[in-house]
């Protein structure tokens, strides 16, 4: 006595199957791009609060600096040079 396998695929069971893995992938994957939109748009945000942190702290800078160059402060030039020797302090040596 021999053993045979028959293998019988029932086409009902297969279509359920098949249409359950469908949805089952279509949801896992609807839920995946949610996720990473949402992780974007909190980077996105992050991104923004920087920019605006780095804008706010330039126009600090400006500010600043426009203040110092409003302030005028008296400079004397002092012309030294080591070169030329006062004739006077040669004659007093």
């Amino acid at each position: 006595m021999s053993v045979t396998f028959d293998v019988v695929i029932n086409p009902i069971i297969l279509f359920i199957t098949l249409l359950t893995g469908a949805i089952l992938g279509f949801v896992l994957g609807r839920r995946k791009l949610a996720k990473s939109k949402s992780e974007i748009h909190k980077l996105e945000g992050e991104l923004m609060n920087s920019h605006q942190e780095t804008l706010e702290s330039q126009r600090a800078l400006v500010a600043l600096q426009a203040r110092l160059r409003d302030e005028t402060i008296p400079v004397i030039p002092m012309k030294i040079s080591g070169n030329k020797e006062n004739p006077k302090e040669k004659a007093t040596k």
